[in-house]
């Protein structure tokens, strides 16, 4: 992404947890949204993904996923 956006974070922070198999839990550590935040400091806590947020993410994706393939 060439500028900052919640949604453009949601996705990659969604697409590092499925393909580096890591857990969801990995969004909610506080060492991991300190890296985010390093990276941008006007970052604001409500910006940034949550384990709740990828797992949404996930579950429609596969949703939409299974939709196209019928």
């Amino acid at each position: 992404p060439m500028a900052f956006s919640p949604h453009a974070i949601l996705k990659s922070v969604t697409r590092l947890i499925v393909s580096g198999q890591h857990a969801l839990a990995l969004a909610d550590d506080m060492n991991f949204r300190n890296c985010l935040v390093t990276m941008r400091p006007t970052t604001k806590r409500s910006e940034l993904p949550t384990r709740s947020t990828v797992r949404a993410r996930i579950n429609n994706e596969f949703v939409d996923f299974l939709d196209s393939i019928k």
